[in-house]
């Protein structure tokens, strides 16, 4: 699904499911990274927090034991690892599997476990600690030098990593957020920015160079309602676990979501919100035929995004349907979408 035009690439990453069943969770992993390859795409998404079942950097290294080239998108938050740590990781992946890594740059948990894990910063001081966070990994990764760094939340001496590490693998860095502390760190850690897509579609694009969201597709607009409905039917017992949950976040754009979920004309539009209200997914979901999604590709390139994070279901179908509409975009594009597997 990496769509390639004259001088750009268009990355896509897919996401590992949240699956809240021990028994399915590691086989919906395998399934997704087998099917992120087979279909194209740039790498995979793992998640990080209180609530995971396994460490992200485990996924990450069957990512790559199990891959050819898929890249492992790896969620990071300070508070859960030191950066010499996390450049270790990274490091130690590009030595055993030359592979590069991505980062997904995150701050903030639920609020319950930031009390859990003793971490009482405030909104725009964690942004600050990420800021130093990566610095420091840069710093190690770039290998100039011992580090020394005199920072508010991190402070190093003569500090460095054992191997040298190629400057090809140098990690793509993806930071979410629409704050003003957000976009300050962006633009000095040179990361990517990323956003949900917004209910104005292309219109609500800020700059970011990077969008999230989940797509269902059809070749027609009916049967991709039709499937949408069924594999995200209303679950009343799901929504009052959405309730609880508000209640345990500072997430700006989560409230947001949670407020236009209850406005039944997006729908009309194509944006859909059942599977956010409904708990099934933390992103908005975008449904519609070929055409449609592949003009909405393509119309957020043309604003400037170069990376997608897709929420997708856990079966290959909606992997080969919605590849089918990055296709369409990218012969609108002027481009060629990334070769599918035999």
């Amino acid at each position: 699904m990496i769509i390639r035009t004259p001088g750009r690439r268009i990355d896509v990453f897919t996401i590992s499911p949240r699956t809240l069943d021990p028994r399915e969770y590691w086989r919906n992993i395998e399934k997704v990274v087998d099917w992120s390859e087979r279909y194209g795409c740039t790498g995979v998404l793992i998640f990080t927090g209180n609530d995971t079942f396994v460490d992200p950097w485990l996924v990450a290294q069957t990512v790559c034991i199990r891959t050819a080239s898929l890249s492992p998108l790896v969620a990071v938050n300070p508070v859960y690892m030191h950066p010499f740590t996390a450049a270790k990781m990274i490091s130690s992946l590009a030595y055993l599997y030359g592979r590069r890594v991505f980062l997904n740059m995150v701050t903030g948990t639920a609020l319950s476990y930031q009390e859990a894990l003793d971490d009482h910063l405030s909104h725009d001081e964690r942004y600050d600690r990420l800021l130093e966070y990566l610095q420091v990994i840069d710093s190690l990764l770039r290998g100039e030098g011992l580090t020394t760094y005199g920072g508010r939340y991190y402070r190093v001496t003569d500090l460095q990593l054992s191997l040298p590490f190629p400057a090809s693998l140098l990690p793509g860095v993806l930071l979410a957020g629409q704050s003003e502390a957000a976009r300050r760190v962006c633009r000095a850690a040179g990361a990517t920015g990323m956003q949900m897509l917004p209910a104005e579609r292309e219109e609500g694009v800020n700059g970011a160079g990077g969008v999230h969201f989940g797509i269902v597709t059809r070749p027609t607009g009916d049967e991709a309602w039709e499937a949408a409905r069924s594999l995200f039917p209303e679950s009343p017992e799901d929504q009052e676990i959405l309730e609880f949950s508000m209640e345990n976040t500072d997430a700006v754009w989560k409230r947001r979501m949670w407020l236009a979920s209850r406005d039944p004309e997006l729908v009309s539009t194509g944006y859909w919100l059942a599977p956010f209200r409904n708990f099934k997914a933390d992103c908005p979901y975008f449904v519609g035929d070929y055409e449609r999604v592949a003009g909405l590709v393509a119309r957020l390139v043309d604003r400037g995004v170069e990376c997608f994070i897709l929420d997708l279901p856990a079966r290959e179908e909606e992997f080969r349907h919605v590849s089918a509409a990055f296709g369409m975009a990218a012969e609108q594009l002027g481009g060629v979408p990334a070769g599918v597997e035999a």
